[in-house]
């Protein structure tokens, strides 16, 4: 109980502000790590990547939330889920109230690879409530696995109206121009003349080392499960799985792993399935448990892929476009099972995989409904987000956009233009070049 108290003012209030603010500094000083693996890509992002533990570190310290928005997805939560846990063990390290990692950091999935502007309505509504209620802070946003594509800038641009800073780390094809001026830092292997093959799980398994330092082997095994979840054909692949097979994880059972997160995922929904996502990916989670269930998951996840392509296949459409590469066509929408997994964007995908299985050519494969395609590609030099730029100069009413990787992604655009952006769509990729050592991180 206080019977007096005086403000401090002049000099004195100064040098307080002064040693408070060192001491702050000193403690969001992100621990020296060095990279799992050696690799110049991931060197070179290593100061942006530091800089994003220093203002996470912060943020901690000055009691002010974290809302987490994630692409729900393999490389998603291998990204989200070791940052999850590095950020709680901080903050238990500062706030002595055992809950306070309940109030101050939120993990949130999201279904697109982008920020759509229904997620960023939801979290500016869920802030400024908390806000108005308990006294909160506002938060800041941690995008990671998106937040780098013009996609993005609707949601960035309402967020900016408010005191809300945003962190981006991407490894989708990025628009600097229209991102960069709306979020406080972004961190993308494409803006060092790098690509997808570094995905975001890599990028965020170094992110949380330098959050919670002392972790040790535990996130060993991720970086290998994140490349395999975006197919990445980075040259040091076999170097995360040999630190994997180190911390007893064999490429087949990291396989299995990709398989339950994506499985999952679907399941799961707008849900972070916070326990049940640690126990598949063991990252704070169970690894007995993570033994019995990942081969579940996996085997549950192989029969529905089947059942899916049992149906889909005989409806597959195939001419050869004036490249030379093989052109595969199915209507996911008429001749797939809906509501159920696989989604659109994988099924496209497992037939996408069989037919490069069977053509041994460059190969294109697309999957599309009554107002979306789902695009992929191996052993073509696409640039889909160039090629929805200039589908929308030339159909201004088609309402077209999209985008995700250069080889690998999604559009839309209204549904009585279907037939016309189809038509070129197919004449953009049989333009394409074809290139033998060009290889897609086929995303699911």
């Amino acid at each position: 109980e206080i019977a007096d108290l005086d403000a401090f003012g002049g000099a004195a209030a100064e040098h307080v502000r002064d040693r408070l603010a060192a001491s702050v500094d000193e403690r969001a000083e992100p621990a020296d790590v060095d990279p799992l693996v050696d690799w110049p890509a991931i060197r070179e992002l290593y100061p942006d990547l530091r800089e994003v533990a220093r203002r996470l570190r912060r943020t901690v310290l000055e009691s002010r939330p974290i809302r987490m928005r994630h692409h729900a997805d393999g490389d998603g939560m291998c990204a989200s889920v070791p940052v999850q846990l590095a950020l709680e063990r901080f903050i238990d390290d500062i706030h002595a109230d055992a809950e306070a990692k309940r109030h101050l950091l939120k993990r949130l999935p999201s279904k697109a690879p982008y920020y759509e502007m229904e997620d960023a309505t939801r979290d500016l509504n869920f802030s400024l409530e908390d806000q108005a209620r308990h006294g909160q802070k506002l938060p800041l946003l941690l995008m990671l696995d998106n937040g780098s594509t013009e996609e993005d800038t609707p949601a960035h641009e309402t967020i900016s109206h408010y005191d809300i800073p945003i962190l981006v780390v991407d490894h989708h094809h990025p628009d600097p121009e229209a991102v960069d001026p709306l979020v406080d830092h972004h961190v993308n292997p494409y803006l060092y003349g790098e690509d997808y093959r570094v995905t975001t799980g890599m990028m965020c398994v170094e992110l949380a080392r330098m959050i919670a330092p002392g972790m040790g082997d535990e996130l060993d095994h991720v970086p290998a499960i994140a490349g395999i979840s975006d197919r990445s054909k980075a040259e040091v692949m076999s170097d995360y799985l040999q630190l994997a097979r180190e911390a007893g994880y064999e490429e087949a059972f990291l396989h299995d792993v990709s398989e339950a997160l994506d499985y999952e995922a679907f399941w799961l929904r707008y849900d972070a399935g916070r326990d049940l996502v640690n126990d598949v990916l063991n990252v704070g989670g169970d690894p007995e448990r993570q033994r019995e269930l990942v081969p579940w998951l996996a085997a549950r996840a192989e029969r529905d892929v089947e059942r899916q392509l049992d149906a889909a296949e005989p409806h597959v459409e195939h001419e050869t476009v004036s490249s030379g590469a093989q052109l595969y066509r199915i209507d996911v929408e008429n001749y797939a099972h809906r509501f159920t997994y696989p989604a659109p964007g994988k099924t496209t995908g497992e037939i996408h995989d069989r037919k490069v299985e069977e053509a041994g050519e460059p190969v294109i494969t697309i999957g599309y409904g009554p107002d979306f395609a789902v695009l992929r590609s191996d052993g073509v030099r696409m640039d889909i987000p160039n090629m929805v730029a200039e589908l929308n100069e030339a159909f201004p009413g088609a309402g077209v956009s999209g985008g995700g990787h250069l080889v690998v992604g999604s559009i839309r655009f209204v549904s009585g233009m279907r037939e016309t952006i189809l038509d070129a769509l197919v004449e953009k990729m049989a333009d394409a070049e074809i290139d033998e050592e060009l290889h897609s991180s086929l995303t699911r």
